[in-house]
């Protein structure tokens, strides 16, 4: 799918690379197009000396990051999985927006995304689904671009604005090929029209869907996800776009409330009797 983004690519060996560099560009190699990787496929890729990648693959495998298979192939190990136990038990957001999604369930009449970001890379790491007639393509832990989509363009609204410079100075072809702008002031006046709408709609991964969007913050102007409304196009008219970009304005300023409240050890937090306004 072209919406989705690659993992960043690593296969050459920089000056100035720290071992931690190499070792960490290692694991991003391992993806679901390419899963398994032998010593000398590394070795190709990455042009580096065979003991070098024998003793970084070895310190992997030593931390459960990387388990052998047959064909002296290593495929990415159980550690990951203890990893995402630790992140469902430890994430805020998810003791805090499950609660949420609960009661939004029957009035959004669809699916909702959680999102999150890092770098140039939106993920979803929470889905909720009452129509079984949609398939959204940002299923859990699949990355893809911070341009496109409303779960990731609502969240590259609201970085600041330095940030939003520093894409336009390096990013400036995707940012064209989103539709976001072909220059500095027509990219921060597209960023500003979605921040003061407060909610973004748009269908440009499935096109057979409507995504409304509006962000979550981790701290006063300080984005960390979004939440997304989706539903079938078909079934959006624009009386319906508008009501449910303020049910997920509303949702969200109840969950960057709790976030920006939420302290360690707070395992039981949620978002009881959640009030969600029925009346368009």
């Amino acid at each position: 799918m072209d919406d989705e983004i690659s993992p960043p690519e690593r296969g050459r060996s920089a000056a100035g690379e720290t071992s931690i560099t190499r070792v960490l560009g290692i694991l991003d190699l391992f993806t679901p197009e390419a899963p398994v990787w032998t010593v000398d496929m590394l070795v190709d890729r990455l042009l580096l000396g065979r003991a070098t990648v024998y003793r970084y693959v070895r310190a992997l495998c030593d931390a459960g990051f990387l388990v052998p298979v047959a064909g002296a192939g290593y495929v990415l190990g159980p550690r990951f999985i203890e990893f995402d136990r630790s992140i469902r038990l430890a994430d805020p957001l998810l003791h805090i927006v499950p609660p949420v999604m609960a009661e939004l369930r029957d009035v959004v009449n669809g699916g909702q995304l959680l999102c999150a970001f890092y770098g140039l890379r939106v993920l979803t790491v929470l889905q909720d689904k009452t129509d079984p007639n949609i398939t959204m393509s940002m299923e859990r832990g699949r990355p893809f671009s911070l341009f496109r989509g409303s779960p990731s363009r609502v969240i590259l609204a609201n970085l600041p604005t330095y940030q939003l410079r520093n894409l336009a100075l390096n990013h400036s072809r995707d940012i064209a090929e989103a539709g976001l702008g072909q220059n500095w002031a027509e990219f921060r006046e597209a960023m500003r029209v979605i921040r003061r709408n407060g909610y973004l709609v748009a269908s440009d991964i499935d096109k057979a869907l409507v995504g409304i969007s509006a962000p979550i913050f981790h701290a006063p102007g300080a984005v960390a996800a979004s939440l997304c409304l989706v539903r079938m196009k078909e079934n959006v008219s624009a009386e319906d776009a508008v009501f449910l970009g303020r049910l997920a304005v509303e949702a969200c300023r109840r969950i960057s409330d709790e976030l920006q409240a939420f302290r360690p050890g707070d395992a039981d937090v949620g978002a009881p009797g959640f009030p969600i306004s029925r009346v368009r």
